[in-house]
Formats: C-alpha cells, sequence, structure tokens
C-alpha cells in the first residue's frame, strides 16, 4: 500500500497539538523495544488521546481508563472496525463475526465459541499440550541451542490449534499467511482477498461436518444453534473465520516475547527453578507485562473525549500496551515482580468481547514453563543477534535463537 493511502491529512475536528507521526505498524522507529516504543510516544504526548495520519488517520488512546472504556463500552465505540486502515483492513475483518459484532448481537456467536474455550473444556487438553510440549523441547534439548521461534512457538500453539479445529497439518502455512494479513500486512495479499480466501477455504469443510457428529471446533460450529435456530451457513464461515485468525497468531508472538524476556533475567531463572510453584505467578506477571494487542473501534456518534470531539466513523485504536505499563495502574510497570500484590491488565481486552482463547493461551504458557524449566534451568539469548520487535494489531519478533 502506498503511502499516499496509508497516510491522511489531519480532519478539520483534530486539534494540531494532537497530531503525533506514530504507525501502529512499525512503531519501533526510534526505540528498538516494542514496549519502550509506545510509552515513549505516550510520554510525548500531554493529552489522554492523540491523532495520528499513518493508515488513513485514526485516534490511539494514551490514558489508561480511555483504553479500557475504548475496549470495553459499546454504547460509544463500536466493533464494528477493529482494524486499520479502516477502507480495506477494517471492512474486510468486519465480515468475521463475533468481534466485528456490538452486544447483544454478539452474544449467541460468542456462546459458541465459549462452550469449546472454556477452562473446562480447555483443561481436558492438557494431557496432550504437555506430551506436545516435551517432545519439541526433548528435539533440541541437546543441541546446547534453538531458534526458539522456529523450533517451538511456531509448533505448540499452533498444532494445538490445529487439533482442536482438526484440521490437516500440512494446511497450516497458508492458513497462518492468511491470517497473519490482519495482525501484520505484508502486501501479499489485500485483507479483502485474505477474508474471500478464508471464507473458500471453510465454507465445504464446514458443510461437510455439520451434523456429522464429530466433537472438533469447527463441527460445533457448523452445528450451533443461534437463538433457537440454526447457524446460516454464512454464520458459520465467518464464525470459524474469527476463530481461525485469532488461534493461529497471538499465542505464538506472546510465547517469543515472553522467552525473549526471560532470557535477559538470569535471577529471575534461578527464582524459578528453586521453586517451580510460582511458575503460575510468573505467567500472571508475564500477560501483565508483555501485552501485544492494539485493537480498534469506530465511534458510534460524535462524542467529547478528553477535551475533543471525535466524530461519528473515527477508528480509535486501544493498545493494551499502554494500560498495564502506565505508572499509575501498576507501580515500577517494567519490573517483572512475582510478588506484585495486584497485576492490572487488558492483555486479553477488556468487556464483552475479552479474549474467549485466553484460558487456553495461559494454559499454554504455564506448560511451556514447566516443561522448560525442568529441562533448561539457565538460558540465554545467543550473542550477535539483531532480533527486531514488530508491530500490529498483534506485536511480535523476528526469530531468534537460545543458548544453554
Amino acid at each position: 500500500m502506498s503511502a499516499e493511502v496509508l497516510e491522511s491529512a489531519r480532519p478539520s475536528h483534530v486539534p494540531a497539538d494532537r497530531e503525533v507521526d506514530f504507525d501502529i505498524y512499525n512503531p519501533c522507529t526510534l526505540e528498538a523495544d516494542l514496549h519502550q516504543a509506545w510509552m515513549r510516544m505516550r510520554d510525548s504526548m500531554p493529552h489522554g488521546i492523540a491523532w495520528t495520519p499513518h493508515n488513513e488517520g485514526h485516534w490511539i488512546a494514551l490514558a489508561p481508563e480511555l483504553v479500557s472504556a475504548v475496549l470495553s463500552d459499546s454504547t460509544r465505540f463500536s466493533n464494528r472496525i477493529v482494524l486499520v486502515p479502516k477502507s480495506t483492513s477494517g471492512e474486510a475483518y468486519s465480515e468475521f463475526i463475533p468481534l466485528s459484532l456490538d452486544p447483544p448481537r454478539h452474544r449467541p456467536f460468542r456462546k459458541v465459541l465459549d462452550e469449546q474455550l472454556k477452562v473446562g473444556a480447555v483443561n481436558a487438553l492438557e494431557g496432550s499440550i504437555r506430551e506436545l510440549t516435551v517432545s519439541l523441547i526433548e528435539a533440541f534439548l541437546a543441541n546446547k541451542r534453538c531458534n526458539f521461534t522456529h523450533e517451538f512457538a511456531e509448533h505448540l500453539p499452533l498444532q494445538v490449534f490445529m487439533k482442536l479445529v482438526d484440521l490437516p497439518l500440512e494446511n497450516l502455512p497458508e492458513l497462518k499467511h492468511l491470517a497473519d494479513q490482519f495482525t501484520r500486512p505484508d502486501g501479499s495479499v489485500t485483507p479483502a482477498e485474505a477474508t474471500a480466501q478464508f471464507q473458500k477455504y471453510l465454507a465445504p469443510i464446514l458443510a461437510e461436518r455439520k451434523g456429522s457428529g464429530r466433537t472438533d471446533l469447527l463441527t460445533h460450529i457448523a452445528d450451533a444453534q443461534i437463538e433457537g435456530r440454526d447457524i446460516t451457513e454464512d454464520e458459520a464461515v465467518n464464525l470459524a473465520g474469527q476463530a481461525m485468525v485469532g488461534g493461529l497468531d497471538t499465542v505464538v508472538n506472546f510465547m517469543s516475547f515472553a522467552m525473549f524476556t526471560l532470557a535477559g533475567m538470569p535471577e529471575l531463572q534461578a527464582e524459578i527453578v528453586k521453586d517451580p510453584g510460582r511458575i503460575p505467578k510468573l505467567v500472571n506477571e508475564l500477560i501483565r507485562r508483555l501485552p501485544i494487542i492494539s485493537s480498534g473501534r469506530e465511534v458510534i456518534s460524535d462524542v467529547e473525549v478528553d477535551g475533543v470531539t471525535l466524530a461519528k466513523g473515527d477508528i480509535v485504536i486501544a493498545p493494551t500496551e499502554l494500560y498495564a505499563l502506565n505508572e499509575s495502574v501498576n507501580a515500577c510497570p517494567f519490573e517483572v515482580d512475582l510478588d506484585r500484590a495486584v497485576k492490572k491488565q487488558v492483555t486479553f481486552g477488556a468487556g464483552p468481547h475479552i479474549c474467549p482463547g485466553q484460558f487456553l493461551a495461559r494454559l499454554e504458557i504455564k506448560i511451556l514453563l514447566e516443561e522448560w524449566f525442568a529441562r533448561i534451568p539457565s538460558f540465554r539469548l545467543e550473542p550477535g543477534q539483531d532480533i527486531k520487535h514488530l508491530g500490529g494489531v498483534t506485536a511480535g519478533t523476528t526469530s531468534f535463537w537460545l543458548e544453554w
């Protein structure tokens, strides 16, 4: 996409002192660390909300209370558009449900996902997740090094998800590529093309599984009842598409950020090895410390926020990075403190659209840490690497090597 398409002149209702040069897809221009880059931008603005000309122009919530409100207040901020640029990524992704639906329309569709991703259902997967985790670690353990991204992070959560939807692993590269076009687009296909390809792939699978008696997530979607009626074919395809995009991206990236961070903290590693019972606290603290989602909402009608008017149709990005890492929310927010009394975060979102996959994500991260530290008690980043943090709706890192 050209810069002319991506950038937009400041609208008349946006004061000049609210404009900031910040691209959520390329935030690390002055600061190599993703989270520091977000905080540098926030600290450069004396306001609770700013406007950027990038990606067709949109607002960015800076104050933590506003980040939370944008994510949860559907009376002012609609879920119809959650991605920027609005005219391309935003409109294309608005076909996927339930994320693009506001309450109460989203509830029966969200219920379909919740039934398969609730705590009890997810805990039943623990044995298979642990078995796969162990096999992946054992495959590179004797090498004294691994490319964590390619040899672990791109395998565990993705293989678990592919088992959950009962799809062949050989389809994974194609599906992962399509999912990435929404969160970190590379221009290889347009968002509309990615949506169409997801729909084309899923439609015959859902039709074949409807009434088949199988127990996977896609069959559950195909057989779903929506307020007493059968789910339509279009609804099933778009609900399944939402599940695919969510399941094929976020945990991969979070695991990479978590291990990248832990690799530079030998004292914390030693603490965990000494007392593995603290791993659940570590999971919670890493989730607080490493938010990576910057989701958007569409302004429903003209509304005054932080002394400025947001116009109907404007898009506001709510970066989860700017909530938990604000000093007013968590003291010493950049420290990984297992004894932190209260860990406030919106890493999985807030309000009615909080991530339905959060229980599965937590379980996968917990098992990774348990099995990793049981075999690799001390590890570090291999020297000489050029590791970059990547922006996007879901941020990520370039691949990196760990050694022990």
